[in-house]
């Protein structure tokens, strides 16, 4: 649906990508509003039967139309990289489209199913085998700790945080996180616990300071290797705490407990079983594991799971969430 329409002046721009994107949007558009300001100076508006953000796109270049073609959701994303379009309120945006996820809007053009078919192939060579996770972690992990410490909080965890009452701040909130999971997990002082994907070794130092555990940390990125062993070292805590470069099919100890947090994202879904199957061989007979995942909607998981989302293709390759 489309109301108050400034509509373009006929010409080859309107008549081709710009004409079918006028057209599409106007025959699926169901959430909020969209302004589309074109760079030759015309506007379309767009708002939609049922409640959502308004949201504003400058668009500046008219090959972010091909992008878009091309390759859907990635492709649009791939022109804002570019400079190609901007908008003074980016969430809404993001929001406006995450709202059209499963709707007509989400899902690229025909002519976009080879680049999609490209995508997909890209995504499978990222696979999670050993040597393509140290690829695919190095590639985001070891951007540099320097880059992580300007917007993570001062204890250097990457993951959701729990906020609980009186937790006002993220750090605190990711320390009432870490010891919610040492209560799950029911570990007595001198047990052994097997982290996998240990960060930037905040949790295994809780884990020890607080609870008197021996925690074996193990992560593949260099930086945070580097990271959590000199973290530890200036906390006093290397008798209990080991800090490990090792993949975590490479272990074949047996521990008391295993924790992971949000480190399952990176396993991909082709090694699902594999991560599973490490768990039951080195957990003790009466051992738990703790799990924090990030998960999606199951009614969005099989559309996700059939093509590559732009975190997938740029920020974590070979992720997969369940």
């Amino acid at each position: 649906m489309q109301q108050g329409a400034t509509r373009p002046r006929p010409g080859r721009a309107s008549a081709g990508p710009r004409g079918w994107l006028v057209r599409f949007i106007d025959r699926h558009f169901r959430f909020g509003s969209l302004d589309l300001h074109w760079p030759d100076g015309q506007t379309t508006r767009h708002v939609g039967t049922e409640p959502g953000p308004a949201a504003e796109i400058h668009i500046h270049r008219w090959r972010v139309l091909r992008r878009l073609l091309l390759g859907g959701s990635v492709g649009l994303a791939e022109g804002y990289m570019a400079a190609e379009w901007d908008s003074p309120d980016l969430a809404s945006v993001i929001e406006l489209g995450a709202l059209h996820r499963r709707h007509a809007l989400a899902r690229p053009h025909v002519s976009a199913m080879v680049q999609r078919l490209v995508n997909r192939l890209r995504h499978r060579a990222r696979s999670n085998s050993k040597p393509g996770s140290r690829r695919n972690i190095a590639y985001h992990y070891d951007l540099g700790n320097a880059f992580y410490a300007e917007w993570l909080d001062p204890t250097m965890t990457y993951s959701a945080a729990i906020f609980a009452d009186g937790a006002n701040s993220l750090e605190s909130a990711q320390l009432h996180k870490c010891r919610r999971l040492l209560d799950l997990l029911g570990a007595k002082p001198g047990d052994r616990v097997l982290e996998i994907g240990c960060g930037w070794g905040h949790f295994a130092s809780i884990a020890a300071r607080e609870r008197g555990l021996h925690v074996t940390a193990i992560t593949l990125s260099h930086e945070q290797y580097a990271y959590a062993v000199a973290r530890i070292a200036a906390e006093g805590l290397e008798d209990k705490v080991d800090v490990r470069l090792v993949d975590y099919r490479d272990i074949d100890e047996t521990f008391d407990h295993v924790v992971s947090v949000e480190m399952f994202e990176a396993v991909g879904e082709e090694y699902w079983p594999t991560f599973f199957a490490k768990l039951r061989e080195v957990l003790r007979p009466g051992g738990r594991a703790a799990l924090q995942i990030i998960t999606i909607e199951d009614r969005l998981f099989d559309y996700y799971r059939r093509g590559v989302d732009f975190i997938q293709r740029y920020v974590f390759p070979g992720g997969m969430l369940p």
